[in-house]
């Protein structure tokens, strides 16, 4: 089978097709000889953060010389970005033997496109015999069709907020409880959750007999009556492209859960190039994971210093029409992502700037444009392709509550969008949907 008549066959199932039962894929995998339980795999849960925290560790346990499977979603320009070992896409010719070979049983188990691919993961990473996999889930948890994993490595969790409210629950101890549904019994669980949503994931660490790693970002938390909890404090005064991390070696992190301790750690200094506040909490959390798998401190400094991860508030320049100008790609595509934006976007450039923005219309757009107007100078909106896309004139009529009319301008596609901010001779922000970021790769690689 050609790649082009597998490609079309994947794609014909719909992307956004859900299905939350895990019975047709645990069936068919069980025909593929359950390749996910042969392989041992990190599985990655949370809103924002899970593809930048399985880009770290991926590429952290890469440089200790390791064979690394990554599985990620969604993908930005080629499907094949999403299944990678050693950040090496899967070839053409392994995704067309396994589409030739189990179509059949595809179509017999009524699998999604997201289960597809998902078994397809298993099996190539089985198959190349990898050292660790990278899983990350694709929405919530506990009926995602990655959690077909039973034995984990470890859990993680990186942070909880609301999102995908008509599939998860509108509260966000709703999302936790889901979410959380990656942690299996005596395992272990590191997250750099808090509130809510820390609060409900130890309920369920602890009814599971689970050890739970908290690796804290932001402030002090006082010591609480938990066996499994770890605290570690990160001062504020971290500068960019720098982390101050606290990282306990696999036997401190095991001897304060056992002996309900809770300490601070000796600081380690971290080199990251992926931009944004955000990236440091990324950072430390997958350091932290990387140094429960007993990654050296040198291999584990190397790898968070050379992660690559594109589209994350990824800064570019771009030369056309010789108006040199700098564009930041970011596929934040919900309110407590536009947030993270809008905070870099203050601390990098200290102004408001020039925004291209799509987004979908499932998502919280109301809440999405309120916040990133608070930065946004002019605005240059244009419907992402895809059957999801909001109208221009609803994303307009948003922005108008917030900005003036003659800042804000349609276009009829990204690419007229990002032309019309181009010659502004200002720096500008693309966002508000990974659709959004993908067509304007495309159109600024043209």
């Amino acid at each position: 089978m050609k790649y082009s008549r597998a490609l079309k066959y994947v794609k014909n199932l719909g992307e956004f097709s859900y299905n939350f039962d895990l019975t047709r894929i645990r069936n068919f995998l069980e025909k593929l000889g359950t390749p996910q339980d042969k392989i041992k795999i990190i599985h990655v849960a949370g809103t924002n953060g899970k593809g930048s925290v399985c880009a770290y560790i991926s590429t952290v346990l890469q440089k200790a010389g390791y064979k690394v499977g990554l599985y990620t979603s969604p993908h930005l320009l080629d499907i094949r970005e999403r299944i990678q070992i050693n950040r090496i896409k899967i070839p053409k010719k392994d995704f067309a033997e396994f589409i030739a070979r189990y179509s059949l049983l595809v179509t017999r188990y009524h699998l999604t496109y997201f289960e597809l691919l998902t078994s397809l993961a298993f099996w190539y990473f089985e198959r190349k015999k990898v050292d660790f996999a990278v899983i990350e889930v694709g929405l919530g948890g506990r009926l995602d069709a990655t959690n077909v994993i039973k034995k984990p490595l470890v859990s993680v969790i990186t942070n909880i907020s609301l999102e995908h409210t008509q599939y998860l629950g509108n509260t966000v101890s709703k999302i936790a409880r889901e979410k959380a549904g990656i942690i299996k019994k005596n395992g272990i669980v590191i997250t750099g959750t808090s509130g809510v949503a820390l609060r409900t994931i130890e309920k369920i660490a602890k009814s599971k007999n689970t050890k739970l790693i908290r690796i804290n970002n932001h402030e002090n938390t006082k010591q609480q009556n938990f066996n499994y909890k770890i605290v570690e404090k990160v001062p504020k005064e971290v500068i960019l492209s720098e982390a101050k991390n606290l990282l306990p070696t696999k036997s401190e992190m095991l001897h304060c859960v056992q002996h309900d301790k809770t300490k601070v750690f000796q600081r380690s200094h971290y080199k990251i190039s992926l931009f944004g506040e955000h990236q440091k909490e990324n950072a430390r959390l997958a350091s932290a994971v990387c140094r429960y798998l007993d990654i050296p401190e040198k291999q584990i400094i190397d790898g968070i210093k050379k992660t690559r991860w594109p589209a994350r508030f990824e800064v570019i320049p771009i030369t056309d029409y010789r108006l040199p100008v700098t564009a930041v790609l970011d596929v934040a595509h919900n309110p407590s992502g536009i947030k993270v934006l809008k905070d870099s976007i203050k601390k990098y450039f200290g102004k408001k700037i020039n925004f291209v923005f799509g987004v979908l219309a499932d998502k919280d757009y109301k809440e999405m444009i309120k916040t990133i107007s608070s930065v946004a100078k002019n605005v240059f909106i244009s419907a992402p392709l895809n059957n999801r896309a909001l109208s221009s004139q609803i994303v307009r009529k948003e922005f108008l509550k917030y900005i003036l009319p003659r800042n804000v301008f349609i276009f009829s596609s990204i690419k007229k969008a990002i032309k019309s901010a181009i010659v502004q001779k200002e720096n500008f922000c693309i966002t508000g949907s990974t659709y959004t970021v993908s067509e304007a790769i495309t159109a600024i690689k043209n």
